[in-house]
């Protein structure tokens, strides 16, 4: 019996030590190896921890764009965020010439300060260009949903359309309205672009009323509502998130309990990931590439087309180049590039192709209209 009781027990013991464990890297923090370089210990060990945080959340930051153009704010969130490192461990400790200290750390960077970090959002945006962002949502009685989550994404300064044209659209009650409140991202999309906007939230939202012998004995009203959002992409109709949430809330008045309840639903639909899946997608763009739907214009051969996808596939910062049609002298192309639709008709524009110039005449949200001439 001994035999087996000693296994079990160790068996026991290595199970508890490896949920301590666990428990001490939660899944928003990530461990890193970072270097530092300073005229003192804690110089190199600040520089440590801010090259850590870089290293950790590089997702944030790491854009050409953003480098060139935001290396000031950069430089503030990365002083203001070294709090993020949650603990280190110096694994190298060096003095070399001109009494320089050189430090190399093992540190466990807090992912969750970073989501939070409005600092890290507002440059997330000004890489995006501050993308426009329109909130439609189908309310009976009321716009209480749209109100609330008008409110939270201001608060994150979003740039958004004024509601006073939402207000407008949804008085009309058009078909393109209702299709799009009922989740049609092509309808969304060109609700969205017609009124500037990058982005479109569309959606609908549910109210009423529970019954209980409890609440009618007390002349309390329990009101419920339902909430359900898509976000899409204004260019090219593509969905960027989708989710739903409940709310609930209790008043003497029937109208405030089921006001109130979409009001807290909607605040649930943002809290609960639906915000967080809007800048992750964001942040994928910055650093994994925007897609862009390039049309150029007056390619007349089979040869010139392949010499056209050559360049662009040798432009820096260039993920990749794929054909989508070919024809009538238009050559359409499905491009990932990291940058934004300004920055890639930058760097095209004059590139000579077979002794032709491309020429940018036409941009409109993801998508470049270019002239071979």
């Amino acid at each position: 019996m001994k035999f087996k009781i000693v296994p079990l027990l160790s068996m026991l013991l290595v199970c508890i030590y490896a949920a301590l464990l666990c428990a001490e890297t939660p899944q928003d923090d990530i461990t890193v190896e970072a270097e530092g370089y300073g005229l003192s210990k804690n110089d190199a060990l600040l520089k440590a921890k801010r090259n850590a945080v870089e290293k950790g959340i590089g997702t944030i930051l790491m854009s050409q764009t953003e480098i060139r153009n935001f290396e000031l704010q950069k430089d503030v969130i990365l002083t203001k965020t070294k709090g993020s490192v949650k603990k280190y461990d110096i694994l190298y400790e060096e003095k070399q010439q001109d009494d320089i200290i050189y430090l190399k750390i093992r540190a466990f960077v807090s992912l969750a300060n970073i989501k939070a970090d409005l600092v890290a959002l507002k440059i997330l945006l000004e890489s995006m260009n501050k993308p426009r962002m329109m909130v439609v949502i189908r309310e009976e009685n009321g716009n209480y949903a749209e109100n609330a989550i008008v409110d939270y994404l201001s608060e994150k300064e979003f740039e958004l359309v004024d509601a006073a044209v939402v207000a407008a659209l949804m008085h009309k009650g058009d078909k393109l309205i209702r299709l799009a409140a009922e989740g049609d991202p092509l309808a969304a999309a060109r609700i969205g672009a017609s009124n500037g906007a990058e982005y479109v939230m569309v959606g609908k939202i549910n109210k009423g009323l529970m019954t209980s012998t409890f609440l009618s004995n007390s002349g309390m009203k329990s009101g419920q509502a339902n909430i359900s959002a898509k976000v899409v992409n204004c260019s090219n109709a593509k969905i960027v998130a989708s989710k739903s949430a409940n709310g609930a809330a209790v008043h003497i008045s029937a109208d405030v309990a089921m006001a109130t309840a979409a009001e807290n639903a909607a605040k649930k639909l943002m809290d609960r990931h639906l915000f967080e899946k809007i800048v992750s997608s964001f942040q994928d763009m910055i650093n994994n590439g925007i897609t862009l739907n390039v049309t150029i214009k007056n390619v007349t051969s089979f040869k010139m087309q392949k010499a056209v996808r050559g360049v662009l596939d040798e432009l820096s910062d260039m993920v990749s180049v794929n054909k989508r049609s070919f024809g009538g002298g238009q050559l359409k192309l499905s491009v990932l590039y990291k940058g934004d639709a300004d920055s890639f008709s930058e760097t095209v524009d004059g590139k000579t192709v077979e002794g032709k110039k491309l020429s940018v005449t036409d941009i409109a949200g993801s998508r470049v209209v270019i002239q071979l001439e």
